[in-house]
């Protein structure tokens, strides 16, 4: 979870624990690879957000929940918890606020948006909105999740070494091609295939291709 220093005047608030146990929140742990952390959500689509963000090679980190900022409002000043602190590898940084699309037509909820996000430009970053329409999207939300339950597997064992080797003098492959090639029930091959797109040695299209059917597999030229 982030802790951000102030730029401005605007007042930092506080930081929202969400471990702090709560009757009325439903909290979504979701573990990263990428920032080495067990990431807090508060809801569901927070969580859906943060597939997106490990597998984004633009994004250096990211985390739920930074610290709070004022923004004034109808003539009062109050307090606003952006979701998701997003750090780019080219050192950009921007919140993030996730709403369903169903959320947003609120001619007060675009009036305060609007407010929090000139709050949010004084402090350098900039507040954008994502909606589920743009987050559940499939197939490649569901290739996402499925990379990411492959996440814990760590070093390359033997027959991987050889997969990516065939992979290589291939140039690309259909997954079930090569698991007929040695030999490998589908899960098991899946489990292999996976864990090396997710270390990034081997590429599928994940915006097209549904990796739980046969999807095209090419490996990442090491220059």
């Amino acid at each position: 979870m982030y802790t951000i220093q102030t730029k401005t005047a605007i007042s930092a608030m506080y930081i929202r624990n969400l471990r702090k146990p709560s009757p009325n929140k439903n909290v979504y742990k979701f573990a990263s690879t990428k920032v080495s952390s067990v990431i807090m959500c508060e809801s569901s689509l927070e969580f859906d957000a943060c597939f997106h963000h490990e597998y984004n090679d633009s994004i250096e980190s990211f985390g739920s929940q930074p610290e709070g900022f004022k923004y004034e409002f109808n003539g009062k000043l109050l307090p606003y918890t952006p979701d998701s602190l997003i750090l780019y590898k080219n050192g950009v940084e921007e919140y993030h606020e996730y709403k369903p699309y169903s959320k947003i037509s609120s001619p007060l909820f675009r009036e305060q948006f609007i407010a929090k996000r000139a709050a949010s430009l004084e402090l350098g970053r900039q507040l954008i909105l994502v909606t589920d329409r743009q987050i559940r999207v499939n197939p490649i939300l569901n290739n996402l999740k499925l990379l990411h339950r492959y996440s814990g597997v760590y070093g390359i064992n033997d027959i991987q070494q050889k997969l990516l080797k065939s992979i290589q003098q291939s140039g690309a492959v259909k997954l079930n091609d090569i698991r007929h090639q040695f030999n490998l029930p589908v899960g098991e091959a899946r489990s292999f295939l996976y864990a090396l797109i997710h270390k990034g040695f081997v590429k599928a299209d994940l915006e097209c291709e549904s990796l739980s059917d046969n999807p095209l597999l090419w490996a990442i030229c090491n220059g």
